[in-house]
């Protein structure tokens, strides 16, 4: 499989990213701040994050990062429901 890249922003600071991978996947690489291998039945997906601008709503003030998604090994279905279980974990209530 050919690397599939593609990047996000998400309103989130480096350490609730490393603890939203590491409930996720606790066998995860922590390779550096906001650098993160995860591999799971046979899919393999570098993260790398870096912070971004933070947003501003009204008194409100967010943190943002901008992250780096990268597949470099795995089937589509394997890499899918990789980053759908990455994605539940990432979720954030609210309403």
């Amino acid at each position: 499989m050919p690397a599939t890249e593609f990047e996000r922003d998400v309103s989130a600071t480096l350490d609730e990213l490393a603890a939203w991978i590491a409930k996720a996947y606790p066998d995860a690489e922590r390779r550096g701040a906001g650098d993160h291998l995860i591999a799971d039945r046979g899919a393999v997906l570098e993260l790398v994050a870096t912070p971004g601008p933070e947003r501003r709503i009204a008194l409100l003030r967010l943190p943002t990062l901008r992250i780096r998604y990268r597949f470099t090994a795995g089937g589509a279905e394997a890499c899918a429901a990789l980053l759908h279980r990455l994605d539940l974990f990432m979720h954030r209530g609210g309403g």
